[in-house]
């Protein structure tokens, strides 16, 4: 099976994480894209989640119910300390070898590439799929040039996904739960009633 994997705290999920995967799934023809729910990621220096990683979890859950081709993936949650991607795609290869893997990334992570751990052991095992706004590639792209070898540039252009992307945040949903508005146009209505059922990001810093 052809496997995309789109990480991310999902602290809370939202609309915007659920069109992007299924706006990928159906352009690069996967058979389920899957949200990697982190457990601490290494690219937040010094910021913590806000939700205990089973609430994360069980949302992300809540989220692809009754989507098609949509999944979780779990494994970051149960490891300790910060996870790293290199060592999630060791796992799932190694779990599931008959499995083709694709990082979903958004230009802002694409840009950080070449600092992730282990970077040429990670483009050498899997595909990345960026996804841009627009309009939105070519800046990045020139930024990358001469930190990644040709090769990888060329085939993470060639893997550009452009969508019209959402402007949702999952720190503009807390900050609204916090001071009691609103979030059913940004979240799942399953999510929201989740959110309010066990009192997430009420009262405390967004």
């Amino acid at each position: 099976m052809k496997i995309g994997l789109l990480g991310g705290s999902f602290d809370p999920p939202h609309n915007a994480h659920l069109a992007v995967a299924r706006g990928v799934r159906a352009a690069k023809s996967l058979d389920r894209v899957d949200l990697l729910v982190s457990g601490q990621s290494p690219h937040a220096d010094g910021k913590s989640n806000h939700a205990d990683v089973q609430h994360r979890l069980a949302m992300a859950r809540i989220a692809v119910e009754g989507q098609p081709g949509l999944g979780v993936e779990d494994w970051e949650t149960k490891q300790d300390g910060r996870s790293y991607s290199i060592e999630t795609i060791r796992h799932l290869q190694g779990a599931h070898p008959d499995n083709d893997y694709f990082f979903i990334v958004g230009g802002d992570m694409l840009a950080d590439l070449p600092t992730w751990r282990e970077a040429t052991e990670l483009l050498r095992r899997v595909e990345f799929i960026p996804v841009f706004r627009p309009g939105h590639t070519a800046e990045v792209f020139r930024e990358l040039k001469g930190k990644l070898p040709k090769p990888v540039l060329e085939t993470l252009q060639a893997n550009v996904v452009k969508m019209p992307l959402q402007e949702i945040s999952s720190t503009a949903i807390r900050a609204a739960v916090a001071a009691g508005e609103s979030i059913s146009h940004e979240v799942p209505a399953a999510v929201e009633i989740y959110i309010r059922a066990n009192r997430l990001y009420f009262g405390g810093e967004a």
